[in-house]
């Protein structure tokens, strides 16, 4: 499946030492542009026939031992929430479940983020979605 190596890509670490040289995107720039781009991908399918593998190939990034892969991860659902909204809310079933175990990360940056995505998604459902984590 194409999506598996494109989401991949979230668990790499960037290279070490390439602050010092020009024409290289920061890791932040870069982790925005993943961030936009799968996002942007999901938006442009505009079929949840499509977004369903790529939605639950991004929440598995967010079970990574490592912060980077869960960060990238919620900012990537947070994208699919903010842009598809109210079509996104077919997946409230899958990501509850991810978002739970996400606000008892010991991150805090994670659970924010986590509680940031729960309340635009209990704004978009106009429902308390407490109840299901």
């Amino acid at each position: 499946m194409l999506l598996r190596p494109i989401v991949s890509q979230l668990v790499i670490d960037p290279p070490a030492q390439l602050d010092d040289r020009m024409n290289i995107p920061s890791e932040k720039e870069v982790d925005d542009l993943l961030v936009a781009c799968i996002g942007q991908m999901a938006v442009t399918a505009g079929s949840d026939l499509l977004w369903k593998p790529l939605n639950h190939e991004v929440l598995m990034q967010t079970r990574s031992e490592k912060l980077r892969p869960k960060i990238l991860g919620l900012r990537i659902v947070k994208y699919f929430v903010e842009n598809l909204k109210e079509e996104y809310l077919v997946f409230i079933a899958e990501t509850i479940p991810f978002l739970g175990e996400l606000l008892e990360d010991v991150e805090l940056s994670v659970k924010s983020l986590a509680q940031e995505i729960l309340r635009e998604m209990e704004s978009l459902s106009g429902e308390s979605l407490r109840q299901y984590l």
